[in-house]
């Protein structure tokens, strides 16, 4: 399924994708954290100067 809102200019495209699109994490097992939103949530966005 395409992403439902296109990804604004100066936002993480993983980070918008991840929070605003239901099928990322529709087949993740639920009592588990996304390893990949995790990551940026501990090291930050690449190429991104924020946390």
């Amino acid at each position: 399924m395409p992403l439902r809102k296109p990804v604004p200019a100066g936002e993480c495209p993983q980070c918008w994708t991840h929070a605003y699109d239901p099928d990322i994490h529709r087949r993740q097992d639920q009592s588990t954290d996304c390893p990949q939103c995790v990551d940026h949530m501990e090291n930050g966005c690449p190429g991104f100067n924020r946390r």
